[in-house]
């Protein structure tokens, strides 16, 4: 899908999916879901259902990552897509960024750009998790 797109491309098609919906609801399936994968995709947030059941992605998942329009994605055996630009962070679980990292990314040729997503994911996993330490009880 995302082949021959470039960024400009999304941008333009995001803004033209948010000026359409802004006034009317999607009453059609494909406009529910187009809407949902690109409110995704530019707004991300935590409380969306999908971030939240990620962590039933099963493995063997696939990493691939489409440099004209800066957009990655994982996807499961299962059918599970997760859409996302390169430049934004997402609430990604540690079991997935582990799995994607396990999986490799899959390019058409090596770039900066693949490169710099690859490091950015693997600092992220191996960020260290704050504890939070209650010392009112003495």
């Amino acid at each position: 899908m995302l082949k021959g797109f470039d960024k400009e491309d999304l941008v333009a098609l995001w803004n033209l999916v948010k000026e359409k919906f802004s006034s009317a609801v999607p009453s059609v399936d494909k406009e529910k879901a187009l809407w949902v994968e690109l409110k995704r995709l530019f707004e991300p947030d935590a409380d969306d259902v999908l971030w939240k059941l990620q962590r039933y992605m099963p493995a063997p998942l696939t990493w691939k990552l489409y440099t004209d329009c800066g957009v990655h994605y994982v996807s499961s055996t299962r059918g599970h897509d997760i859409f996302m630009l390169k430049e934004k962070d997402y609430p990604l679980s540690n079991v997935v960024m582990i799995l994607m990292l396990g999986r490799k990314l899959q390019v058409e040729e090596d770039n900066e750009m693949a490169r710099d997503l690859v490091m950015k994911i693997f600092m992220e996993a191996n960020k260290p998790k704050s504890r939070s330490l209650d010392t009112s009880l003495k």
